[in-house]
């Protein structure tokens, strides 16, 4: 395992329900990260045809259906060809991708992060395992078995997507898998910059992992006129980003930056992982498998044998 990576995290804006332009986009992004020395690059939660803001609207309203039914058109396929396209820009740029997209699977949708290694092999599809609130009417449940560690650039990689972090068993079954960088992926949503405070930087001590912690700045005049009239609704598009890098204490390497776009670099330096775990190691030395045991079905869980 590597001693030493730079690690990015991709702070962009969407290009919202526009395949062909977010591609691009990624393509634009992971070349720019690479170009700067990043060995991995974090984007945010479904950063590939855009959070859906959208979902808390009235399903009655036409917008929703409108919406709903681009994104079903849209959204990837583990074999499609815009699963190669991103499989190829990472290749063609030489850098490890965790890419927050939306999958479709029959006639249903995942909201996905997906591990891409540098020479562009898909390592992992991770299914969030439970959509929040009004993102259910969008997103069908993750099954838990994908939920794995791989390597990339040398490093153990796994990760959480938004309130995935609010799970407790789910941080510790990363853990018993093992990690050195977690790719947190999150919204732009200003109104949880306190939750996703304390949930990277506690999973980044409890895990004794680093934490690259990715969201999108965001607002109503970035929407492409292919989209419904949201314009009497600006507040629904605004994200301010937060993006940021932490050590496995639980401390900043790169603090969140808001309302801009950008994109964070750090070194991590993997010394730090030891120094961390010699401190508490919740799968280590610190653990009590005598008094609590994790019960997980690793298993898929699939209606079609």
């Amino acid at each position: 395992m590597t001693k030493n990576l730079i690690a990015a995290a991709v702070q962009w804006a969407p290009e919202v329900l526009d395949l062909e332009r977010g591609l691009l986009r990624a393509r634009d992004a992971m070349a720019e990260a690479a170009s700067n020395g990043a060995q991995i690059a974090v984007f945010p939660e479904t950063w590939l045809l855009g959070y859906p803001y959208w979902a808390s609207i009235s399903v009655r309203d036409p917008r929703f259906t409108e919406a709903r039914r681009r994104l079903q058109q849209l959204a990837l396929t583990r074999d499609g060809e815009a699963m190669r396209s991103l499989q190829k820009a990472a290749a063609d740029a030489g850098i490890a991708v965790v890419m927050g997209l939306h999958e479709r699977d029959g006639g249903s949708i995942y909201n996905v992060a997906a591990y891409i290694s540098a020479d562009g092999q898909l390592l992992n599809l991770h299914r969030k395992l439970m959509p929040t609130n009004t993102e259910r009417l969008v997103w069908g449940q993750g099954d838990g078995s994908d939920m794995q560690s791989v390597e990339m650039s040398g490093a153990k990689v796994n990760g959480l997507i938004c309130f995935e972090h609010q799970m407790t068993l789910a941080r510790n079954a990363l853990a018993i898998k093992g990690v050195q960088v977690h790719a947190a992926l999150w919204p732009g949503h200003a109104f949880i910059n306190g939750v996703i405070d304390a949930s990277t930087r506690h999973i980044a001590h409890e895990n004794g992992c680093f934490v690259v912690s990715a969201r999108e700045v965001m607002s109503i005049d970035r929407l492409g006129k292919h989209l419904p009239d949201f314009s009497d609704e600006p507040e629904r598009w605004y994200g301010n980003g937060g993006s940021a890098i932490i050590a496995p204490n639980g401390s900043y390497l790169v603090e969140p930056v808001f309302d801009e776009e950008t994109i964070l670099y750090h070194e991590l330096d993997f010394a730090r992982i030891d120094d961390a775990n010699w401190l508490f190691d919740g799968v280590g030395h610190y653990s009590r498998p005598d008094v609590f045991q994790l019960r997980w079905d690793e298993s898929p869980k699939t209606p079609r044998a």
